[in-house]
Parts: C-alpha cells; sequence; structure tokens
C-alpha cells in the first residue's frame, strides 16, 4: 500500500520566537517537528519525528516500544526508570503515547498520559539513563453553565440539553448523600450545573470539576458549592456552609431504578399476600455492582435462611446496621469481620433467595428497627470553619452571579 503524505506548515510566532510546525500524517502517524528558536541571540534548531499512537486492546508497554524501534534491553531500562513516578506496564486503553527523535534518529523523549490530568515525561541521556517527570497537562478552562428540566429521568434529559454524560454523573454523585436520584426526582423538577470546560490546542477535549449546581425537587432547592482551603482540601458544601458528605450514601448503587418503594402494605409477588416490606428495592441489571453506604464492619456474609439468598449485613455502630439481599455473589474479600468503607463494592446484583427477578433489597435497622432508608436523617461531615466562612460566602456569591 502506497503511503499518503499530506505536508502542513505552520508558522506561529509567541513572545519573539519562531516555531514552525510541518505536521506529515502517514500509516505509522508520525509528526516532523522543527522548532526554530533564537534566544539571546544565540540560533537554534531542533527538528524531532514524534510517533503517535493511541493503546489498543491488546497493546503492551513491550509492543509499543518495539513498534518505535526500542529494543528490548532498553525498554527494560525505561520501565525501570519510570517505576518510582509510574508503572509504565499499567498503560490503558485509549490513552496517547509518543515518542520523539532527532534527525539523526536518536530517541528525545518518550510521554504517556496517564488520565485527563497528568503525563510522564521521559527524557533520553546517554548510557541508558533517563530523567523522568510527571507534568500537568496545560490546559486552556472555560467556565460554562448549563441546565435542563426533568421529563424523563436527570441522566436521560441532561443528555438532551447536551450536557456531557460525565459532567452528569459527576454532579448526581456530588448529591449522592442527599437525593436518591431513582425515586425522588419528580417531573417538572430541573438542574443547574456550573463546570470547568477544557481545551487544548483550540480543540475542547474534556471537562475539569464542577464548581456548583443546584437542583430543584418539588420545589425544594438544593445546592452544592466545590471550596477549596489552603492545604488544598476541596469539598462540597450548601449555601449555608453544610457539608454534602454524610454518614451514608443515600442509595447504595449509582445506576439503578426502584421498583417498590417502603411501605407497611406490599404485593408479594410469589405468594399472593400482602406483607410489610421496610425496604427499598432496586431493579438493576445482574451484576450491577452493590456499594457499602458507610463505613463499618461485615457482621455476616452468605447464604440467608429466610428467603434473602445471598445476604450482606454491616454493623455501622451502635445505632444503624445495613442489609443487603438477593445478591448474585459477593465482592472481593467480603466475609465477616471484614471492614469496609463508603462506596466500597460488597457485592453485585443478583436474583437469589426469594425473588422473582433481578434486584437489590436494601435495608436499614435503627437500634435493632427496620426504618425507611429514604426518610433517615444523618449527620453530615465538618461544615466550612468558622473562620473560613467570609471566604466561603464570596465564593457562592460568585458562582451565584455566574449561575444566574
Amino acid at each position: 500500500m502506497k503511503k499518503l503524505f499530506l505536508p502542513i506548515l505552520i508558522l506561529i510566532v509567541v513572545g519573539g520566537v519562531v516555531f514552525f510546525v510541518r505536521y506529515t500524517h502517514s500509516e505509522k502517524n508520525v509528526e516532523e517537528v522543527t522548532i526554530d528558536q533564537d534566544i539571546k541571540g544565540i540560533k537554534e534548531e531542533k527538528k524531532y519525528n514524534i510517533a503517535n499512537h493511541i493503546v489498543e486492546e491488546d497493546d503492551t508497554f513491550a509492543t509499543i516500544m518495539e513498534e518505535f524501534g526500542i529494543d528490548y534491553s532498553e525498554m527494560l531500562a525505561v520501565l525501570d526508570a519510570a517505576s518510582t513516578t509510574y508503572d509504565m506496564t499499567r498503560i490503558r486503553v485509549g490513552q496517547p503515547i509518543r515518542l520523539a527523535k532527532d534527525e539523526r534518529g536518536k530517541d528525545v523523549y518518550l510521554e504517556y498520559e496517564t488520565g485527563k490530568e497528568y503525563y510522564v515525561h521521559i527524557d533520553f541521556l546517554d548510557d541508558y539513563k533517563f530523567n523522568v517527570e510527571k507534568r500537568e497537562i496545560k490546559y486552556t478552562t472555560e467556565i460554562v453553565k448549563q441546565s435542563a428540566n426533568i421529563n424523563s429521568s436527570m441522566y436521560l434529559d441532561g443528555l438532551d440539553a447536551n450536557i456531557p454524560e460525565g459532567v452528569i454523573v459527576d454532579f448526581a454523585n456530588i448529591f449522592a448523600w442527599t437525593i436518591d436520584f431513582s425515586v425522588q426526582v419528580q417531573k417538572d423538577d430541573s438542574f443547574e450545573i456550573l463546570y470547568e470546560k477544557r481545551s487544548r490546542e483550540g480543540q475542547e477535549v474534556n471537562y475539569g470539576r464542577v464548581l456548583a449546581g443546584k437542583f430543584v425537587n418539588s420545589g425544594k432547592v438544593y445546592t452544592a458549592y466545590l471550596f477549596e482551603d489552603e492545604e488544598g482540601k476541596a469539598a462540597y458544601y450548601s449555601a449555608e456552609g453544610e457539608n454534602l458528605q454524610k454518614q451514608f450514601l443515600k442509595a447504595p448503587l449509582e445506576f439503578k431504578r426502584i421498583t417498590s418503594g417502603f411501605t407497611y402494605a406490599r404485593f408479594d409477588p410469589i405468594n399472593y399476600t400482602k406483607q410489610k416490606h421496610l425496604a427499598i428495592d432496586y431493579a438493576a441489571p445482574i451484576g450491577t455492582p452493590v456499594l457499602a453506604v458507610g463505613d463499618g464492619v461485615v457482621d455476616f456474609a452468605g447464604w440467608s435462611s429466610i428467603g434473602f439468598g445471598n445476604f450482606v449485613s454491616i454493623h455501622h455502630n451502635d445505632t444503624y446496621t445495613t442489609q443487603y439481599a438477593h445478591m448474585s455473589a459477593f465482592g472481593p474479600g467480603i466475609k465477616k469481620g471484614v471492614p469496609v468503607v463508603q462506596g466500597q463494592v460488597i457485592g453485585y446484583v443478583g436474583s437469589t433467595g426469594h425473588s422473582t427477578g433481578p434486584h437489590l433489597h436494601y435495608q436499614i435497622k435503627e437500634n435493632g428497627a427496620l426504618v425507611n432508608p429514604l426518610n433517615l436523617e444523618l449527620p453530615a461531615g465538618d461544615p466550612v470553619p468558622e473562620d473560613k466562612l467570609e471566604e466561603f460566602k464570596k465564593v457562592v456569591d460568585e458562582y451565584d452571579g455566574l449561575m444566574n
């Protein structure tokens, strides 16, 4: 097959430095980059050929290095040099990796983007020596406000309003301790999100942090504002400075819908009788991860003798115990006596025991008695410190101004 070369010459002038960049696209996705710099009267020209690669399903670091023309022994040396900064054997599908060579074909540097925020930069020195750095990806950031009214679900209506999927998920996670979006959301509710849109080299590439948001649920307004202290610790707070993170998540599944709400009279499709159902049933596909709603210790993990199938019970403190039933399997390492943390996977949705279809049966005991999970009010985390309230209020006013 003949290679197709499309040379494009771009002239960029920045701060008195002239950059000549020629992109040559071929089957090997190689760019030839020429940089002509005049620094302190000394003219220096550097020309690099950049080989680009997007990690694919069957790729390994070794196979990519072989494609780049790096021999096995040098590849091992790169792995060893980078190991204290990043394990290059853990490259992920979809992430870019590139190698720069000079005009003589000598390796100059290797770069791998570990995610949206950072990349590993490896300079090739002499005698299999390397300089390895973790660098921050530079973006141009724009603050964007988007909103939507709810007709079917926050997720679908958000997508219809062209809100990025990841932003919708992040927004829902911010309120994960406050709102159960599967049961509390009503038609004609609405929400607003203020977030960072990021671009590189003029192209929109992803989104950054959610800075603030409002959710109007049956006329009640819930707010969230990102606030970072002097040590760089960030959290979301209400407009009054209350921490949104609480002792328990509002629901034990990230993506779910409810089939049976809390009621004292529930029709049992197996026994055809009315009976108490002091719990919430979440319908979800088999294998959906089930999350511990709070920190605690597993006090039971096994087969239930009363129809709950695969069943986990977590003791959180002297007051609260949460229980999860009908699961297809248990999470890694889940057994009696094991401590768990909030958000940890403790099992997977199934239909074991006394069940007519895939769902999670979730219930909470308060002082030994079953209570309605949706009505339970639990203490929140630490509020904004009193000596930071004035600074926090300025942030709230700034974000409110941008949303309004």
